[in-house]
């Protein structure tokens, strides 16, 4: 049986995570033994993990997450503080040497340098959630695999990357996924010497599964008769839900009877808020916090908007075309070539204006009753397997 592992930092719910759970509906765990490793333990999705996946705790992100994420002065200073101070003084060094050669490849090779190498030797060994500079460190220098592969899930020009540390670490990779051709374009101008590795594999997603759960779960309930917009993600700033409101309050200037509804939940939920408030709008807005199950909401929604400054792919975007409501997208890594194919979809600049304008083209559109599944993008798991 071959053995493969997968590298996430959790289970949080969200389209990396996603993605990763629907692969494994292709993958027949009679012929293939799946470990899941996870930087942390957590995440709505975690209760979705079939048994028959063997989950990892690599906790090396809990001892070190201040180093990674704190500014490199504000943890030497610390080390000072605390009279550590040869540790301060390695540190200033590996500062020294980020500042000269721009990586930080150096400073995870030192604060790793005492985490032990994996026992288990696989067959395959994926960075599943990548470019990410500890997951990509870990499977390249901590796990024992005879094929090593990255796996690209952003436009990595919008994405702050170490590009030293990924030059020097996919060397090690035999094939480099990303999701898309545009993404592929992207990361190929970027890193031409890794060109013939690439290969484009499409987010995996099922329309049957996905039109299951949208009728049998919570949907909107409130009493709105105007057309009712969506946007299902992550509430940061690279998903633009801030200029999304800003487009709002354009359309309630224009007396175009909507009220958006935010599916999802982060640490720009309140910025939002407030500016809804200000605009005095807060009628017209309802964040509706997490759902694992977002599709009886897509389902039931007049129009789908996917607002984001950046994305790899984007399987919400796939998700809702499965409903054959009219979309608006903005011109993101993806969004084109998921949308090309669609008469109900627009795809628009990045500003609260543009979007608006977006908007109101799509409220003169109808709904596609039968949708075409065939032209969502997807990929066949051969080309993932047949690596071993």
């Amino acid at each position: 049986m071959k053995k493969i592992f997968f590298l996430l930092s959790s289970m949080n719910v969200g389209g990396v995570e996603k993605s990763f759970l629907s692969l494994l509906t292709l993958i027949d765990p009679q012929y293939y033994e799946i470990h899941l490793g996870l930087l942390q333990l957590k995440g709505g999705f975690e209760k979705d993990i079939p048994s028959w996946v063997h989950i990892h705790h690599i906790n090396c992100y809990d001892k070190y997450h201040s180093i990674v994420h704190d500014p490199p002065l504000t943890y030497i200073k610390e080390m000072i503080y605390s009279k550590c101070l040869g540790r301060a003084i390695v540190h200033i060094l590996l500062y020294m040497h980020y500042k000269l050669t721009g990586t930080r490849y150096l400073l995870y090779r030192y604060f790793m340098r005492d985490e032990p190498v994996m026992t288990e030797v696989f067959d395959l060994a994926i960075s599943y959630a990548g470019p990410s500079q500890h997951i990509d460190y870990y499977i390249c220098e901590k796990v024992k695999a005879r094929v090593k592969c990255g796996w690209i899930h952003f436009d990595i020009s919008k994405f702050g990357i170490d590009y030293g540390m990924t030059k020097r670490l996919y060397k090690k990779y035999t094939r480099i996924f990303c999701v898309s051709q545009t993404a592929k374009a992207i990361f190929d101008r970027t890193f031409p010497m890794f060109k013939e590795r690439t290969e484009v594999f499409y987010n995996v997603i099922s329309p049957t599964f996905i039109k299951q759960q949208a009728d049998i779960g919570d949907t909107f309930s409130d009493c709105f008769k105007g057309k009712r917009i969506l946007t299902v993600g992550r509430i940061s700033n690279e998903k633009g839900q801030l200029e999304a409101i800003d487009a709002l309050a354009i359309l309630l200037k224009q007396n175009i009877n909507v009220k958006w509804y935010f599916i999802g939940d982060g640490k720009s939920r309140v910025i939002c808020e407030k500016r809804a408030k200000e605009l005095g709008i807060s009628e017209y807005v309802e964040f509706l916090g997490t759902r694992v199950n977002p599709y009886p909401f897509m389902k039931d929604c007049d129009i789908y908007v996917q607002s984001s400054r950046h994305e790899g792919f984007c399987i919400t975007l796939a998700e809702a075309r499965i409903f054959g409501m009219p979309i608006v997208a903005t011109d993101f890594v993806g969004a084109r070539e998921q949308l090309a194919s669609r008469s109900n979809a627009f795809v628009t600049g990045m500003s609260s204006d543009e979007i608006a304008e977006g908007i109101i083209m799509a409220c003169e559109a109808h709904k596609i009753e039968d949708i075409v599944i065939s032209d969502i993008p997807q990929t066949d798991i051969k080309e993932l397997v047949g690596l071993i």
